[in-house]
């Protein structure tokens, strides 16, 4: 049965067992692999929401600031403006 270079045509029930075996791991390896890119892109949506959410927020807040500032600014300019000494210095 030896074709000269040391290789045998036979063909035996462990090869087939463990080709078989080794179709159904890459099958199963594949499918896991697209369940974890689901899950991964599903997670990723769910932190760019988050981060819109927190830019909004964030946004909202400066706009209060500096709404707050303005005022300070406004009544900073009532008490000093008014005053003579203050007016002569500038």
């Amino acid at each position: 049965m030896s074709n000269g270079n040391q290789l045998t045509k036979s063909l035996s029930v462990g090869h087939i067992v463990a080709t078989v075996g080794l179709i159904i791991g890459g099958f199963t390896f594949i499918y896991d692999l697209r369940e974890s890119v689901a899950i991964q892109s599903f997670q990723l949506e769910n932190v760019e929401n988050r981060l819109e959410r927190v830019v909004a927020r964030t946004d909202d807040q400066f706009g209060e600031i500096m709404d707050h500032l303005i005022r300070l600014e406004e009544k900073l300019d009532a008490m000093v403006l008014p005053n003579p000494v203050f007016q002569k210095a500038q």
